[in-house]
């Protein structure tokens, strides 16, 4: 294999960013999709050259065999992690260069930071499988300008700190919903559990205090602030309990309330607090609506539910509905700060016993959740209260391409709902 080299960029190398940038192949999954005009091709050629000056490192050119086939980049991020992206001439895919650059920029990133993340469009599935193959994990989704963006991270030195990774309701790794879990978090600060969930950087990550063998506190933190509860963090903590413990019943106390759990294999039940529903006041709806950019929705009531946490259930009119969600993302998530809502449950009904569902997340800084443990349990109380009791699986994830699912069941005798679902470590 020829040697592949990456070198400081310069002003020799702004004929191929020209090129490139001119190319939709190029350009396809990076900020509009368009093709870059020349004005903007210099700003971004300038601002590499700042960068070096500035931090010492920056873009580079990769060169193979002495020809310069691509670019490969290093950024400074806000909070001290370094950011990762690369192009590579269409002449040259199918070559394992993308891997072989993804490798190379980690290693470089690691040797100068503690953390090193990248994002690819959700349609790049390709970019998503160099990054997980180069060690970085999915952790969230995330608005970029409009498009939903993939986020992935690797720390360096993370698996010291006892912090284990499972994605929950789903029985692939690259699919369900990933959270981070800390077993035994009994000499951790409110302040150290909080720097950990910042930097795994899953939605939420659960942090666990043994009362007995079989009974735990546990906290749940996303990475800016602790929240009351989580279904999915739920669902990965006690199968990552039961894999060290044994299969059989856990109990935890949440801040939002005791819950019971019942394990079997990468399976677990979760039963929640006491659900509780009620119609939303048509201001909310309204807003809502207008911030969804939805002018008409599906037959039902919208309402608030409650299973561990706040969220705003709405019925939408068919499954193409639920496919083209896109929102304003800081008008919805301004509003839900305003009402304390976590997410908002968008679902479609496709028979009694099957529903497809979307869950923004804007105030957690995420365009949606790939599974919503909390909001299913809200949701079937929602259901039960209306119709009687209820059993049903929800499918959620699915586009986004993390599909997961989730099992409901509510009955008549118990105002609690059991949600349950598969969880596995992630590698």
């Amino acid at each position: 294999m020829v040697r592949m080299e990456l070198v400081r960029w310069e002003n020799e190398h702004f004929g191929y960013m020209l090129r490139w940038a001119s190319d939709p192949r190029m350009t396809a999954y990076v900020g509009n999709g368009m093709p870059w005009t020349p004005d903007y091709v210099t700003e971004r050629h300038e601002q590499a050259l700042r960068h070096w000056e500035v931090h010492g490192f920056g873009l580079h050119a990769v060169v193979e065999d002495g020809v310069v086939i691509g670019l490969a980049q290093m950024l400074d991020g806000d909070l001290g992690e370094i950011e990762i992206g690369y192009w590579i001439d269409p002449a040259w895919w199918g070559r394992g260069i993308a891997s072989r650059v993804a490798v190379e920029l980690r290693d470089r990133a690691l040797a100068i930071s503690d953390r090193v993340v990248a994002g690819t469009d959700a349609g790049n599935c390709a970019s998503g499988r160099v990054l997980e193959k180069a060690g970085l994990r999915y952790f969230t989704s995330r608005n970029m300008g409009g498009r939903l963006q993939h986020c992935y991270a690797l720390d360096r030195g993370m698996s010291d700190k006892g912090v284990l990774r499972y994605s929950a309701f789903t029985t692939d790794p690259a699919g369900g919903n990933p959270a981070g879990v800390v077993l035994d978090a009994s000499d951790l600060s409110d302040e150290e559990m909080l720097g950990i969930a910042a930097k795994v950087g899953y939605s939420e990550t659960a942090f666990v205090v043994p009362r007995t063998e079989r009974e735990f506190d546990v906290r749940y933190f996303s990475p800016q602030a602790e929240v009351p509860f989580c279904g999915h963090a739920t669902i990965a903590t006690s199968v990552a309990l039961a894999e060290r413990i044994g299969d059989g019943p856990l109990t935890f106390h949440t801040p939002a309330g005791e819950i019971t759990i019942e394990t079997s294999g990468r399976t677990a039940s979760l039963t929640s607090v006491p659900t509780s529903t009620s119609a939303a006041a048509p201001a909310l709806v309204a807003d809502a609506l207008e911030a969804l950019g939805y002018k008409e929705i599906g037959d039902g009531p919208v309402h608030v539910g409650f299973g561990g946490a706040r969220h705003l259930l709405i019925p939408l009119k068919d499954r193409e509905q639920l496919r083209e969600l896109d929102y304003d993302f800081d008008a919805l998530r301004d509003l839900m700060l305003a009402h304390d809502l976590t997410t908002v449950h968008l679902f479609w009904r496709e028979s009694a016993d099957l529903v497809h569902a979307r869950d923004p997340f804007p105030v957690g800084g995420v365009v949606e959740d790939a599974a919503t443990g909390a909001a299913a349990a809200a949701f079937g109380g929602y259901l039960r209260d209306l119709e009687g009791p209820q059993r049903f699986v929800i499918s959620q994830g699915e586009d986004m391409g993390r599909p997961s699912r989730l099992e409901v069941d509510a009955t008549r005798e118990d105002r609690r709902v059991t949600v349950t679902g598969a969880a596995v470590p992630i590698p």
